[in-house]
């Protein structure tokens, strides 16, 4: 597994259609920890455990045309001195 971060997220009035799908798809996937942003804009900082980012790409697909989000960036881990 990798670690990977994006920020992404519904807009505020297609809320309640998300939560929607994501009941519907089973919750976020395991290893996936999101902090949602203080001004409330539905966007949250996602830092996820997946595969790759095509694995990402697979759960965001559950929200297609209410959800947008930045690029998938890979966390490289430095080895601690």
């Amino acid at each position: 597994m990798k670690t990977y971060y994006f920020v992404g997220g519904p807009p505020p009035d297609r809320m309640q259609e998300f939560r929607a799908r994501l009941a519907a798809a089973g919750g976020p996937p395991p290893g996936w920890l999101l902090l949602p942003h203080a001004s409330r804009d539905g966007k949250a900082l996602h830092v996820v455990q997946a595969e790759s980012p095509e694995a990402v790409l697979r759960h965001l697909a559950h929200f297609d045309g209410i959800y947008s989000h930045g690029e998938i960036i890979e966390v490289v881990q430095v080895p601690a001195r």
